[in-house]
């Protein structure tokens, strides 16, 4: 969250808090969900239609090849569950990204930030392929980032205002040029590389505002409200600051910063608090004080659990921070004092209840800080899924919006199930339910997911106990009692990163009934991108593919076909180059927004994007659950696997034909490709018939808007359905 309006004045005063650096030779400390949103920022990327995640994982390759380049060392830390005193922001901030998918279309992706539910396994699913060092923490890892950072006296990489308030080197990422540039040669002859940038120091803005002391920065962050307190805690502290006029135009909260800064300049640590809780009810002051006093001890804290993780030697700083204690305040308080306080009270009743309740909430955080050491340790090795964190720790899952169908139930809904058994398996079957906060409109509702959910339990041992294999038969378990007529044998002939997308599709396909131009567009995704892109390089230009290789094309298509469709053709190296260049010559094209669409943007569909964010939900449980119960089956590469944009155009080109697949098979050129794609399709259909799967004909955008005017009147038994009845849209915590 950080601390609100200090990104703002920095950037006012650039010149004084920021300095020019050339990164090279160092390790740095990495804010890895703070670098993965802002490189998809960067990226342009087109999130109307779902994520293209093999676009986005170039990407990050990229950046960390030129990191190589400048023999920097990244060590990325990623936040864990939410703390306590974060649900209200989490809730919130749900809210607003609910109101912006709502509004997502190919003309507004660009603007609206709403990041597609795959993106931070595809993230980290580069780190590992490029062998760079990661770790998760329990909870918030802003501390654990900056506690680094001083141990290897290096800087931080984030985009987050709490770093200018902790004393470590922090560089912005926004200030970053990410092509790395040549400065000359070291003594060894080789060429060195730099990425120029700015740094922030403590010490510049100490210079800045001279007087001011590092410790009083804290208390700052915790006036101006952050993740421990509300800045409104202080309103009467800030109704009686002078505040400094600014013949330039600034909103309050700018001139509010510059004059604590002028206040802080004249104060210490002690004398400060002092004054701010003099000028606090009686029955406030110690709530106020906790707070204060744990923001503080935050901000310093030198615990960095991630040392060990990263195989570096534990902290070797003792030094002690001083302790705050409670300073004595003037209890001689006037009789006008007390009756100006009590009208006050009743005035502000309702606001006094609110702060009342969220400092409560703050002093009971320490109650959930404390997580089993078995669990701690399956996060820190990576055996612990991210969806999984918040559903153990506060038993609750939060709705993730997507590019969908606002006026559809939530997509995540179809993949409950899946979520139930991960959260009995945790909690060892002992949970009555566990909550579901889901979409609602344009708000969100929570869903008691119950026992209705359940299936039976395979091992009488807690979780913990539960050996290796334990773990995977429980994976296994789960299939067999959901669709009993799976035969899972037939999956060792498919490539074996294939395993979990198929049970995934089987699972949308017998929860949604999509169309079937919806599962056939799946299947010419993960092709490309398994196969094609492998022979002929990720090739996204379909003009420049095509100038390039239209002779050799012209000539392909010359040859004479030779078709052996009695032989299973499942290993990708088997495929020739020359077959993927000719399905190369027609499917590239679909990695680009359909020219029907950039006329007409208001043909966007989002019931399609409904469909296929059903299906991304179902492929990220299942993942999540094989991680959880220690990868009995292979993972799925989200970057090999699923593109957005490719999947749309498809299912666009497929599903007015009266035989998709019919259609398909006359579309895609090249022999090889086109045996390829047609045994994993055999397959499928063999799996379908087994479990009695049905798709659906494609009805149409405007047909369905039509349709919906009649069926409005069951949308609440759909929601009584699910547990929701009852319930309000608004969640306090």
């Amino acid at each position: 969250m950080g601390v609100r309006g200090l990104t703002t004045f920095i950037n006012y005063n650039q010149n004084a808090f920021l300095r020019d650096h050339l990164l090279h030779d160092t390790s740095l400390v990495i804010d890895g969900h703070s670098l993965c949103a802002q490189l998809y920022r960067l990226l342009n990327s087109f999130s109307a239609f779902g994520g293209d995640y093999d676009k986005f994982a170039a990407y990050v390759k990229t950046f960390f090849k030129n990191l190589r380049k400048c023999n920097i060392t990244p060590y990325v830390i990623f936040d864990g569950a939410y703390e306590r005193r974060k649900l209200k922001t989490a809730y919130s901030r749900l809210k607003a990204r609910i109101r912006g998918g709502s509004q997502l279309d190919p003309v507004t992706q660009s603007s609206l930030q709403i990041f597609p539910i795959l993106l931070r396994d595809t993230f980290r699913d580069v780190l590992v392929e490029m062998d760079i060092a990661y770790t998760v923490c329990e909870f918030e890892a802003d501390d654990e980032i900056a506690a680094m950072a001083r141990h290897l006296d290096c800087p931080v990489l984030s985009y987050d205002s709490d770093f200018f308030i902790y004393n470590v080197l922090y560089i912005p990422f926004n200030t970053v040029e990410l092509k790395p540039k040549p400065i000359g040669t070291n003594e060894n002859g080789e060429k060195i590389n730099v990425l120029e940038c700015k740094m922030y120091k403590v010490e510049y803005m100490l210079k800045h505002f001279g007087g001011l002391e590092d410790e009083l920065l804290p208390l700052l962050a915790t006036l101006l409200g952050n993740d421990y307190v509300q800045k409104r805690v202080f309103n009467k502290f800030f109704s009686q600051l002078k505040l400094p006029k600014s013949k330039k135009k600034k909103n309050e909260q700018q001139r509010c910063i510059h004059g604590l800064f002028k206040w802080l300049q004249n104060e210490t640590l002690e004398s400060a608090v002092a004054k701010i809780l003099g000028r606090m009810k009686k029955n406030q002051k110690d709530r106020v004080f906790s707070t204060i006093k744990r923001s503080i001890e935050g901000y310093n804290s030198k615990t960095c659990n991630s040392l060990r993780y990263f195989n570096i030697g534990d902290s070797d700083d003792t030094e002690s921070i001083a302790e705050l204690n409670m300073p004595e305040c003037d209890e001689n308080e006037t009789e006008e004092e007390v009756e100006e306080e009590n009208e006050s009270s009743d005035d502000d009743s309702d606001d006094d209840n609110d702060k009342s309740s969220s400092e409560e909430s703050i002093q009971d955080d320490q109650l959930v800080l404390g997580v089993p050491e078995w669990f701690a340790e399956r996060i820190r090795t990576n055996l612990m899924p991210q969806p999984y964190l918040n559903l153990f720790v506060h038993h609750l899952h939060l709705s993730a919006p997507q590019a969908e169908d606002y006026t559809e139930e939530d997509s995540f809904i179809c993949a409950l199930p899946i979520m139930r058994y991960a959260f009995d398996l945790l909690t060892d079957f002992s949970e009555e339910y566990c909550i579901y906060v889901s979409r609602d409109g344009l708000n969100y509702k929570r869903i008691f997911v119950d026992k209705e959910y359940s299936i039976s339990r395979l091992f009488d041992a807690p979780f913990y106990e539960l050996t290796e294999e334990q773990l995977k038969e429980c994976f296994v378990h789960f299939i067999k009692e959901k669709m009993p007529k799976l035969d899972l044998a037939v999956l060792k002939d498919l490539p074996s990163n294939f395993w979990i997308y198929l049970i995934a599709m089987l699972w949308w396909v017998l929860q949604t009934k999509p169309p079937l131009a919806h599962v056939l567009s799946l299947f010419t995704c993960y092709v490309t991108l398994e196969v094609i892109d492998e022979k002929t390089g990720t090739f996204r230009g379909h003009n420049n593919f095509n100038n390039k290789y239209s002779k050799k094309i012209e000539e392909l298509k010359r040859l004479p076909v030779t078709n052996n469709d009695d032989e299973i053709f499942l290993n990708k190296n088997k495929v020739q180059y020359e077959d993927c260049l000719l399905a190369a010559s027609v499917l590239l094209k679909h990695f680009e927004i359909d020219a029907s669409i950039k006329k007409k943007p208001k043909s966007y569909d989002g019931k399609k994007m409904h469909s296929f964010a059903r299906f991304q939900c179902c492929l990220l449980q299942f993942n999540s659950l094989n991680n959880l119960c220690h990868n009995p089956y292979e993972a799925t590469k989200y970057s090999k696997s699923f593109n957005g944009t490719f999947i749309y155009n498809i299912a666009l080109a497929l599903e007015h034909q009266m035989d998709p697949y019919a259609y398909l098979q006359q579309y895609i050129k090249g022999a090889g490709v086109l045996r390829f794609l047609k045994n994993l399709y055999e397959i499928y259909e063999k799996c379908a018939k087994a479990l009695d799967l049905e798709t659906t004909k494609w009805t149409g955008k405007k047909r369905e808007r039509r349709r919906r005017k009649h069926v409005a009147k069951d949308s609440d038994d759909d929601c009584n359905h699910f547990g929701a009845k009852g319930f309000e849209s608004e969640v306090f915590i």
